[in-house]
């Protein structure tokens, strides 16, 4: 090989390294550069996401929480500027927007990273069955509870009663077994258990009133009285209304109303006195009462009261669809309890569809006693709210037969203006 051969291969290598070179330095930057905007990019979603936890956590602990006394949070080298909303409707919307800084060959590398969240407050027709205080009774083997189940009691069981949704209570349980033929001690928890569990019982009757007042129907006797109202919802959306006063006998001639017309906001309320209810419900409402002395705050079932297409759907062995063919929902809302009629029309079963609120004791019926004739089966397709357990049969048969099952709409939807709880839960997290 000649010299101007050796010549060509040492420049052929020298500009083949430098180009090797170039290219290894270059690759080197980028990586560097990628990898510090990852750094930079995940320091400031930490930031953010740490933020909107520290803000939900202290909503969960206090449902009053309106935010920090200051709006900057400091952490891990950057911070994050926190904004809360004034709760509305019982919802609360966090925006959490965060900043984090890095100073890289010189140059300074900012990031923004934003977490929104709605909290809202937990709903009682959420709970297929919710009782403030259990008592001494027992839900024993062959008892099926469907739905999620609270109490703020102490929950006794005996034997191997089954329940479908979650169960939680405020005082622990207690477990009885091999007692009045009911087996081992082993009841069935399908959808878990968890204790303690606090969720105290409220009702805000003044906020219904608002409600009703703003849109909805709100009846009121002008000269100050307690004021019965009865209502017959009718299949074709309208309702056959009429009044009377507390304690008198005589009821005004029915009006028969659109109820698209008469509550916009679908809250019917009556601010002292009872309502005298049945029929068949068409479209989405919430009827309820306040109470005014010991014989009101009362909602009397005068018969049935249900949806035009029954909420659920039955299949094998007993458990239950919801029914899409169903549309309608109804909330009854009573300050003292909801009661069934010891009528004829109620003397051979009653169906109710809805979730109903007894803020001051439980659905019960109307004169009931060991010595009364049974009644057949008292149908409850919705939710039951109740402050203490009332007797609404027999071990003799008389009274009813009860069977509760729960519509499993109102995990997503409730009736306008349903009761909530003091709880929030997490309804909406975007990141």
């Amino acid at each position: 090989m000649g010299g101007k051969a050796i010549l060509l291969v040492v420049i052929s290598f020298s500009l083949m390294f430098t180009v090797v070179k170039y290219n290894s330095t270059n690759t080197t930057a980028q990586a560097t550069e990628r990898l510090t905007s990852y750094y930079v990019k995940t320091n400031a979603h930490n930031i953010a996401s740490s933020a909107a936890n520290i803000a939900a956590n202290e909503l969960f602990r206090n449902p009053n929480w309106s935010g920090f006394g200051h709006d900057t949070l400091y952490m891990n080298g950057g911070y994050a500027v926190l904004t809360v909303n004034n709760p509305v409707n019982a919802k609360a919307k966090f925006d959490a927007k965060a900043v984090y800084s890095f100073f890289y060959a010189g140059e300074k590398i900012t990031e923004e990273s934003r977490v929104n969240f709605i909290l809202n407050a937990t709903n009682y027709s959420r709970f297929g069955y919710y009782t403030k205080n259990w008592g001494t009774g027992y839900l024993v083997t062959g008892d099926t509870i469907d739905g999620p189940f609270h109490t703020q009691g102490k929950l006794n069981t005996l034997g191997s009663p089954v329940f479908l949704g979650k169960v939680t209570t405020k005082a622990g349980l207690k477990m009885v077994g091999n007692s009045y033929g009911y087996g081992a001690a082993n009841p069935e928890f399908k959808g878990g258990y968890e204790t303690p569990v606090d969720v105290p019982f409220t009702l805000n009757t003044s906020a219904l009133e608002g409600i009703a007042t703003s849109g909805g129907k709100l009846f009121n006797d002008p000269s100050g009285h307690n004021l019965d109202v009865r209502l017959k919802f009718n299949s074709d959306g309208t309702v056959d209304w009429s009044t009377k006063k507390t304690g008198t006998s005589s009821w005004t001639t029915p009006v028969n109303a659109d109820l698209d017309t008469l509550t916009t906001n679908g809250v019917i309320w009556n601010k002292k006195g009872n309502i005298y209810l049945s029929g068949t419900v068409n479209g989405k409402y919430t009827v309820g009462t306040a109470k005014s002395g010991g014989s009101t705050g009362n909602v009397y079932l005068e018969d049935d009261i249900v949806y035009r297409n029954d909420p659920l759907k039955f299949v094998s062995g007993g458990t239950t669809v919801t029914n899409p063919d169903c549309e309608d929902m109804l909330g009854i809302v009573a300050e003292q309890q909801v009661v069934v009629k010891d009528n004829a029309a109620n003397r051979n079963d009653i169906n109710i569809h809805a979730a109903l609120f007894n803020y001051g004791g439980g659905i019960s019926v109307e004169g009931i006693s060991s010595s009364k004739p049974n009644m057949g089966k008292m149908r409850i397709h919705g939710s039951l709210i109740e402050n203490t357990a009332q007797t609404t049969g027999y071990t003799n048969g008389a009274g009813y037969n009860q069977v509760i099952k729960y519509d499993k709409r109102y995990r997503h939807s409730t009736p306008p203006a349903f009761p909530s709880t003091t709880s929030y839960e997490i309804v909406s997290w975007f990141e």
